[in-house]
């Protein structure tokens, strides 16, 4: 008849076997500690790259369609993801010198869900925007413009704006967005420019400033310019960009480490601010479930 109880030989072989968890273990726990304690958000930095990643891979397509059309807006737009690897400068419709250098991230090639939600923004409100921010004769500006949506949604929805000049940091990136405005409006247009502004460059916003005849502009944009955590750059350059009575529109996703501190340094900044939700459809954000998407809505510098 078995017993219930191991002899102790076997029972001295299993601690034998075992053991080099607690050592391990507490190795283990011992190099958590030590880099909590060194980085005590380090676990909050790699999450937060996890999701932006896992974002990146569900949004990178060769091409994704945005349809206008339920928001009051007749029209759709189609834009292509991969360009810049499969373009050459030659290709390029705009008339920009492309500035030479190492090739950036991905991440601006990619049509972002910050952009679908400030063009639906816009396209739902458009006969009260076209009396006031958006009215005949204003100057606006992108920071950011990735692939160009909002810059286009902006120039069809408000034809008799004086100019849209849509920016990005990377070369690249405004490449493929010069082949997206081509594609989608099918000639270029002295209204609409593409131009390369660095944030905080003083020598790309003197060049940005010079393309709206050295003045401020009346409206500045930036969707999903938040991921990374160049919050002073960022708000330096919209300051640097605009007027006393300039209004600025920021959508992003809701990454918790990409807001920190940002909109308290709006509030300071800027007269009224008024917190922006867009709650986009499964369809719309191109995933299998909607998405929240957030922002400011920013009204008059303090400081002119």
């Amino acid at each position: 008849m078995a017993s219930k109880f191991q002899s102790p030989a076997i029972a001295e072989a299993m601690v034998s076997d075992w053991g080099w968890v607690a050592p391990v273990l507490f190795l283990t726990l011992g190099v958590a500690g030590f880099i909590s304690w060194l980085a005590p958000d380090v676990w909050g930095i790699a999450g937060e790259l996890w999701n932006l990643l896992g974002d990146w891979a569900v949004v990178h397509n060769v091409s994704r369609e945005v349809d206008c059309r339920p928001w009051g807006f007749d029209r759709s737009f189609v834009i292509s993801q991969d360009l810049a690897t499969t373009t050459s400068a030659a290709d390029s419709t705009s008339s920009l010198s492309w500035a030479s250098g190492p090739r950036c991230w991905d991440f601006g090639h990619a049509l972002w869900n910050g952009a679908v939600a400030m063009s639906r923004l816009f396209s739902e409100q458009r006969a009260s925007l076209s009396k006031g921010a958006f009215a005949p004769g204003k100057a606006v500006i992108e920071m950011g413009c990735g692939q160009g949506l909002v810059s286009m949604v902006v120039f069809e929805l408000f034809p008799e704006l004086q100019r849209v000049v849509a920016t990005d940091g990377c070369d690249e990136v405004l490449k493929s967005a010069a082949c997206n405005l081509k594609a989608n409006l099918g000639s270029e247009s002295d209204s609409l420019v593409l131009a390369q502004l660095c944030w905080g460059d003083a020598e790309h916003i003197a060049g940005a400033l010079a393309l709206n005849g050295d003045s401020k502009y009346d409206v500045v944009l930036g969707a999903d310019v938040t991921y990374l955590e160049e919050h002073d750059e960022l708000v330096d350059t919209i300051l640097a960009l605009s007027h006393r009575a300039t209004e600025v529109w920021i959508t992003h996703e809701p990454r918790s480490r990409s807001i920190v501190g940002l909109e308290e340094r709006l509030r300071r900044e800027f007269r009224r601010v008024t917190t922006l939700t867009v709650q986009l459809t499964a369809s719309e954000a191109g995933r299998e479930e909607g998405y929240l998407i957030v922002g400011w809505h920013c009204i008059g510098k303090v400081n002119a």
